[in-house]
């Protein structure tokens, strides 16, 4: 199995310096490791980040209660979906299945924001089996590509002023991220929590070609039940979640510099770490097997 993180879908956020950053300064190796660049000396601007206006207090602990668990302890989300590609000019097409799972925490910090961590595995699955894949066919190239299937680590901060970095970013990127409450409609309420991110390009160097800036939006839903949100606030609210992404498209598609869009279009819930049964036993398996530290905690006693 071919595995990595360089542009799954959270390494446009793991791979942004929200990994370790030291006194101001990225380490190259580090940035090289998570599949970014470092931007040469004279091109790269600061990194630029933009919140939003204050968050109604009520409105920002109603979207903590379905990001989290009220006991503190990790949750774990478990999704599925598609892999949508769209290259200019041409008719999007459905590329891969994908199945995964993550795992996050949030630490409350004396502002009053939270620290939230997540760590995360997925496979891009065949289109028509739904197994795990080795290789995949892309009809706009007409041969096949090799998957890299992902594991891929988050720092952010929630706040009344949205999502911000959990830790400085390097040169060359803009973030913008926002909470917002999107609806109620027939008694169930949905938050968003939106991404944005500009990846200035980088020049040629002797190791590697030129890359052009780059994408990464990020655009989350999460949906419960009104009359959950009114329980007694240390009591667990069941969550559903829609995410897409509008991404400049990953190395292993093979469609380098080619102008388009790619979407990852997932579904998932929210489940407790000691919800076996809310794992699919295939995903499970693999996960046990390939990635046991996100389960961690989950045994059965």
């Amino acid at each position: 199995m071919s595995q990595g993180t360089a542009w799954s879908r959270r390494e446009a956020l793991a791979g942004l310096g929200l990994l370790a950053v030291s006194g101001g300064t990225v380490q190259a190796v580090e940035m090289e490791a998570a599949g970014t660049d470092v931007a040469p000396a004279g091109v790269a601007h600061g990194p630029r980040v933009s919140g939003q206006a204050t968050l109604p207090a009520e409105v920002f602990a109603d979207f903590m209660r379905l990001r989290t668990s009220a006991d503190g302890r990790p949750v774990l989300w478990v999704y599925s979906g598609v892999l949508v590609v769209k290259p200019d000019g041409e008719v999007a097409r459905p590329l891969a299945r994908i199945e995964g799972l993550s795992r996050s925490v949030a630490v409350a910090q004396p502002d009053g924001s939270y620290l939230w961590t997540l760590d995360e595995a997925g496979y891009y699955c065949d289109p028509v089996t739904g197994e795990v894949a080795s290789t995949l066919f892309n009809p706009f190239i007409g041969k096949d590509v090799v998957p890299k299937h992902y594991r891929s680590p988050q720092t952010l901060r929630f706040s009344r002023n949205g999502v911000l970095p959990g830790r400085e970013l390097p040169p060359g990127i803009d973030f913008h991220g926002e909470i917002t409450r999107l609806a109620e409609i027939a008694g169930t309420v949905a938050l968003t929590e939106d991404l944005y991110v500009r990846m200035g390009g980088t020049a040629a160097t002797a190791d590697r070609p030129a890359r052009p800036t780059r994408f990464a939006n990020s655009l989350a839903t999460f949906t419960t039940l009104r009359r959950n949100l009114q329980r007694p606030t240390g009591e667990w609210v069941d969550c559903q979640f829609n995410y897409t992404t509008l991404n400049t498209f990953v190395d292993w598609l093979g469609l380098a510099g080619r102008p388009g869009v790619q979407d990852m279009r997932l579904v998932g819930i929210k489940c407790r770490l000691d919800d076996r049964a809310a794992v699919p036993a295939g995903l499970r398996e693999r996960i046990e097997s390939e990635h046991p530290d996100l389960l961690k905690g989950s045994e059965r006693t």
